[in-house]
């Protein structure tokens, strides 16, 4: 009779815990890893510790940034993808990791809409043409005139072969008829350090973290805006569009994702606390100093985003001729 009551006690204690506990939202244990693939120093760099404070103040648990540089990002997919899928650990992606590699590269070692799980967008930013103070122009127009007036004389700077800033120099080529011979540079900070210090006759579009942090500093030339309205940031610098450039609109977002096969209760956490990051005032204001707007967007929203854009970047690569084996 004992042994029959005891095991009757022990489905009753069952039956009433495990809806509480699974009920109960799931939060880390342990500090969290969030992966940001671009070299220190850069725009994204900057961006991604602001976010990765954000997620920490959330979530009450400190959050590491962890730089793994390369292949435009596939440098940092792998390693999230080698990592646990248990909610520490997190990858910051943007427009080239999601929606631009697979256009652009032959081979891949990751599907973006299968192998990432996105948790939610945060900001999204213009982006803007600097130049070395050797380039003979002081906006995008005349830019164009004098590359037009000397063929190949001006060198198209990019953070990588394949990246968004390689993909705005092959439409600079294919919508306007110039030939700015493309140099790839191993991330951001280090092509814009090479404007900075005029070793060449050298533009780079890219994120505005850098063209903000040193627009006074007389060391580079900002021509233009890649959006069609300026930036509050920067609002002496006129758009592309105002300067003739019409079918010139194109920005760069920012969210996080977590690897295929996290558990949906982990999914489903992150999803509220990327919500309460990209409408924090605190990180909304240290964004913006570096130009990014807000651009909150839940896990299906940027499922969507993502696949949309995956698209479109698809098609413009296509139309530019831009592939990268």
């Amino acid at each position: 009779m004992k042994s029959v009551l005891r095991r009757w006690l022990a489905v009753v204690c069952l039956s009433v815990c495990v809806p509480v506990a699974q009920g109960q939202a799931w939060s880390p244990n342990k500090p969290v890893r969030l992966i940001i693939p671009q070299v220190p120093g850069g725009g994204a760099d900057a961006i991604g510790r602001v976010i990765a404070q954000g997620i920490s103040e959330q979530l009450g648990q400190p959050v590491v940034a962890d730089n793994r540089p390369g292949t435009n990002g596939g440098v940092g997919v792998e390693a999230l993808m080698r990592s646990p899928a248990d909610g520490h650990n997190l990858l910051l992606v943007f427009t080239s990791v999601m929606a631009l590699n697979p256009a652009v590269y032959t081979k891949i070692n990751y599907d973006p809409l299968k192998d990432l799980m996105p948790l939610g967008g945060i900001c999204e930013v213009p982006l803007v043409m600097m130049a070395s103070n050797s380039v003979p122009a002081q906006n995008a127009v005349e830019l164009v005139a004098a590359e037009k007036a000397k063929p190949q004389s001006i060198f198209g700077a990019s953070s990588g072969n394949g990246s968004f800033s390689h993909l705005l120099v092959e439409m600079m080529n294919a919508k306007t008829g110039t030939r700015f011979t493309h140099v790839p540079f191993k991330g951001e900070a280090p092509a814009v350090q090479n404007l900075l210090g005029n070793q060449e006759v050298m533009i780079y579009i890219g994120t505005p973290a850098l063209a903000i942090a040193n627009q006074n500093s007389g060391k580079l030339k900002l021509l233009g805006v890649t959006t069609q309205q300026r930036m509050p940031q920067l609002p002496e610098v006129k758009s592309l569009y105002e300067q003739g450039f019409t079918d010139f609109n194109e920005s760069f977002w920012y969210g996080v994702v977590a690897a295929n096969g996290t558990p949906q209760p982990i999914l489903d956490a992150y999803n509220k606390v990327m919500g309460e990051v990209a409408k924090s005032a605190t990180v909304q204001a240290n964004l913006g100093r570096m130009g990014c707007a807000p651009l909150p967007m839940s896990a299906s929203e940027f499922s969507a985003r993502i696949r949309n854009d995956h698209a479109k970047y698809a098609a413009l690569a296509k139309s530019v001729g831009m592939k990268i084996d």
